[in-house]
């Protein structure tokens, strides 16, 4: 109930030329503070990182977001790629388990 929470859904990954579009929403009671988005290959290893904006927590019941984007480096696959939000857990959030999605 005292934490943040950031969030993302299969809906909220897009694929754009050589950028992966990513919405993170803000669910937490509570303001959640900048964070990173990584984008990590197969093996787990980190493509691409991007910073996320401070979320106000959606007290009003109305949706909080911010969309970021990832580069994609040159000659990288996407097969197995995921995303993934606060990818050193620095944010003590209500739970992680909406933070991680694949890319295709």
């Amino acid at each position: 109930r005292e934490r943040p929470d950031l969030g993302i859904g299969r809906d909220d990954v897009e694929v754009r030329g050589g950028r992966v579009q990513v919405k993170v929403h803000s669910l937490g009671a509570v303001d959640a503070p900048a964070s990173r988005v990584a984008l990590l290959d197969a093996a787990g290893r980190v493509l691409a990182t991007t910073t996320v904006p401070a979320l106000a927590a959606p007290l009003d019941l109305k949706p909080r977001a911010a969309t970021v984007s990832l580069a994609l480096p040159k000659g990288a696959s996407l097969t197995g790629c995921r995303v993934l939000i606060d990818p050193d857990a620095a944010v003590t959030e209500i739970t992680r388990r909406n933070n991680e999605v694949r890319v295709r």
